[in-house]
C-alpha cells in the first residue's frame, strides 16, 4: 500500500474535512483518506492512488481544490475594498471623535436613568454599540458567517437568538456566583492583560477572515475537534439542535471576554453580597445588550447570505472594523501589562489644586470622564495621610479603578462617589488605571517644601 499527501486549499473546520476526505475515498485506488484543514493536506493510501488532477476533479462541485493557500490574495478588488473600507472607517471614526458620540450614547443610556437597575440596563445598551461590540461583535460576524447561504428568516436567526438567550442565561448563573464568592472571579493584573490580548488576537484573525486579504491566515481559526464536531452537529440531519447548543454555550462564555462595560457591571455584582441581586444585575446588563447585538447578527447575516459583489464588500468592510476594535483592545492589553510605559514621570514641587487640608489630612478629588480620570495627575506630599475621593461623572472602564501600587484594592465608582484612604511612605510615581489599563493616572509623591 502505497501513501502521498495531496495539499488541498480552503479547509476551515471540521465538516470540510470530511467532505474533502469523502470525495477522495470515491476515487478508484482509494482506501483511506484523512484531511487535516490546519496543515491543508489530504494524505491518501491505496494501491493506486490519483493524481492531483483527479483529486481535483473530485472536488469541483465543493469549496476547496488541490493548491496552497497564499499568504496574501491575489485579487485586486480585495485590496481595493480593504482600502476603501479602511478610509471610510478612519473618516467615520474621527467624526465620532470630534462629535463625542460615545459619550452622548452613555449620557443617554446611563447617566440620566434613575436607579441602579435602570443604569446597568442602560449600560448594557452602551456597552452593545461601542466597546463590547469590539469583542462581542467578531463572534456575532462568525456566527453570522456559518448559517448555511440557503437558511431564511428564523433559521438565519437561531443561532443570534440561542447567542443572546445564552448570554442572559449565563450571566445570570455566573452573576448569582459572584454574588456569592465575592472578587476573585474578576482577572487583574498580568492575568486581564494577557486575556485582553488573546481576544486582540481571536479578533484580528475573525477581521482577517472576513477582509479575505490573506486565504493562509483565514484558515487559523479555533474550532471544535472533528469528533466533537461531529457529535454537536450529528444531533440533527442539519446540524440545527448542535449549532444552537454551541451558540448558547458561546453565549454565556462572553461573560468572561474582558470589556470595560461588563467589568464594571461585575463589580457592582460582586458589591452586593447576593446571589440574587448578583443574578438580577448581570441578567439586565445581557438584556441590555441584545437589542445592538441582534441587529449587529441580522446585518451581518444578511451579507453572509449573499453572494452578490456588494455583500461581499460589506463583509470585507466589516473585517476591517473588527480589525481596528482588535487594535484598540490589544492597546489596552499592552497597556495593562505594562502600565509604567503610561506614566508621565511628572517632576513636581508643588501639589496640585485637587488637593486641599482637611483635619491633618490631604484631601484629593477625582473625576471619573469620559476621557479617564481628571486630573490624570495628582502631587501629594510624602508620609501625609490621604483621602482620595472618585466621583462618577462617566461610567464604563473608568468606573473599576485599580491602584495597587498604592495599595488599594479594586475601586468601583458606578453610582456614588467613593473615598478611600492611604498613606503614602515614599516618593516617586504610582500609576493606576481603569479595569481593562485604557485610561491610566498617576499619584506623584513629593516631600513637603519646607517652611520660609
Amino acid at each position: 500500500m502505497s501513501e502521498r499527501v495531496v495539499p488541498i486549499a480552503g479547509m476551515t473546520c471540521a465538516a470540510c474535512e470530511g467532505t474533502v476526505a469523502s470525495a477522495a475515498l470515491a476515487l478508484p485506488g482509494v482506501e483511506s483518506a484523512s484531511a487535516d484543514r490546519r496543515s491543508g493536506r489530504l494524505t491518501l493510501r491505496g494501491g493506486r492512488l490519483p493524481s492531483d488532477a483527479a483529486v481535483d476533479a473530485a472536488l469541483a462541485d465543493t469549496p476547496y481544490g488541490v493548491g496552497t493557500r497564499p499568504w496574501l490574495s491575489r485579487e485586486h478588488q480585495v485590496w481595493r475594498d480593504v482600502a476603501v473600507s479602511t478610509a471610510v472607517v478612519g473618516a467615520l471614526a474621527l467624526v465620532a471623535w470630534a462629535l463625542g458620540l460615545d459619550a452622548r450614547v452613555q449620557e443617554l443610556t446611563g447617566g440620566a436613568s434613575a436607579g441602579s437597575a435602570l443604569v446597568v440596563l442602560g449600560l448594557g445598551v452602551a456597552a452593545s454599540v461601542s466597546t463590547c461590540m469590539a469583542l462581542v461583535g467578531g463572534l456575532v460576524v462568525s456566527l453570522a458567517a456559518s448559517v448555511p447561504s440557503r437558511a431564511t428568516g428564523l433559521a438565519r436567526m437561531r443561532p443570534h437568538l440561542a447567542f443572546n438567550a445564552g448570554r442572559i442565561v449565563g450571566f445570570a448563573a455566573l452573576g448569582a456566583l459572584m454574588g456569592l464568592v465575592g472578587g476573585t472571579l474578576v482577572p487583574s493584573g498580568w492575568l486581564l492583560g494577557a486575556t485582553v490580548l488573546a481576544a486582540a488576537a481571536v479578533m484580528a484573525l475573525v477581521g482577517v477572515r472576513l477582509t479575505g486579504a490573506s486565504p493562509r491566515i483565514a484558515a487559523w481559526q479555533l474550532s471544535l475537534p472533528g469528533r466533537w464536531g461531529a457529535w454537536a452537529s450529528g444531533a440533527s440531519p442539519d446540524g440545527a439542535r448542535g449549532g444552537t447548543i454551541r451558540a448558547l454555550g458561546l453565549g454565556a462564555a462572553t461573560f468572561f471576554l474582558p470589556c470595560g462595560f461588563t467589568q464594571a457591571v461585575q463589580v457592582y455584582a460582586l458589591s452586593t453580597g447576593s446571589a440574587r441581586d448578583g443574578a438580577i444585575v448581570m441578567a439586565l446588563f445581557a438584556v441590555g445588550t441584545t437589542p445592538g447585538l441582534l441587529a449587529a447578527g441580522a446585518a451581518a447575516g444578511a451579507a453572509a447570505s449573499s453572494t452578490r459583489p456588494a455583500a461581499v464588500r460589506v463583509l470585507r468592510g466589516v473585517g476591517v472594523v473588527v480589525l481596528a476594535f482588535a487594535l484598540v483592545t490589544a492597546s489596552g492589553g499592552v497597556a495593562r501589562l505594562s502600565p509604567g510605559l503610561a506614566s508621565r514621570h511628572v517632576t513636581a514641587t508643588e501639589r496640585t489644586s485637587n488637593v486641599t487640608d482637611v483635619d491633618g489630612a490631604q484631601h484629593v478629588s477625582t473625576d471619573v470622564v469620559y476621557e479617564g480620570y481628571s486630573p490624570a495627575t495628582t502631587v501629594v506630599y510624602v508620609d501625609e495621610p490621604v483621602a482620595w475621593t472618585l466621583t462618577p461623572e462617566y461610567k464604563g472602564c473608568q468606573s473599576a479603578v485599580d491602584a495597587p501600587s498604592l495599595g488599594l484594592s479594586r475601586i468601583m465608582v458606578l453610582f456614588d462617589a467613593q473615598t478611600v484612604e492611604f498613606t503614602p511612605t515614599e516618593t516617586g510615581t504610582f500609576p493606576y488605571s481603569c479595569a481593562m489599563g485604557m485610561y491610566t493616572g498617576e499619584f506623584v509623591v513629593i516631600d513637603r517644601p519646607a517652611a520660609s
